[in-house]
């Protein structure tokens, strides 16, 4: 029984060790993750810093196989403490209060990586496919790069200001770390 305990506590710690060696997590103080929105009477940005992840690396060597991405509705930050209380009502944070990407299909293309994933936001799974700059270095990665998103898209109601909706179109911009 002890030798059966043993062999147990080894075989994690070994798991453990190893699976910390072949990931590669998001540099959580050097991220962002950025939206614009637009209204016809003005524009505004808001800005999540408090983003997790990992990447697993090509068992190939030289790339990622796969990405994970989560950001919490709760931490974006347009600066506004009204507008962002609004928006976590519409968005309805308290149900669906994280924002995830998660892509199996990653390709370096140059100094171009290509992510081809999935966005699950506000209950709405969408395939979608981002182009990002890559810059590699030794021990990291630098993922950076915008594009759009539609928040119909995810069944979201767009708020109105003066009986008029804000834009259907929101620009995410991004920069992400990730550190052996």
């Amino acid at each position: 029984m002890i030798a059966k305990k043993t062999f147990f506590l080894f075989f994690l710690v070994v798991s453990f060790s190893f699976g910390q060696n072949t990931q590669w997590k998001i540099d959580t103080n050097s991220s962002f993750i950025r939206y614009k929105g637009d209204h016809l009477l003005h524009s505004w940005e808001g800005l999540n810093d408090n983003v997790f992840g990992i990447a697993i690396p090509s068992t190939e060597g030289g790339g990622i196989e796969k990405l994970a991405i989560l950001v919490y509705v709760r931490d974006f930050d347009s600066k506004n403490s009204g507008r962002d209380a609004h928006a976590l009502e519409v968005l309805e944070a308290l149900k669906y209060p994280e924002v995830k990407f998660y892509s199996e299909s990653v390709q370096i293309e140059g100094n171009k990586l290509r992510l081809n994933g999935s966005f699950n936001f506000h209950g709405i799974k969408i395939e979608k496919s981002i182009v990002s700059d890559l810059e590699q270095g030794e021990n990291h990665w630098k993922i950076s790069g915008s594009f759009p998103l539609t928040p119909t898209d995810f069944n979201i109601e767009l708020p109105s200001f003066l009986s008029v909706k804000m834009k259907d179109l929101l620009e995410i911009e991004y920069s992400i770390f990730l550190k052996k």
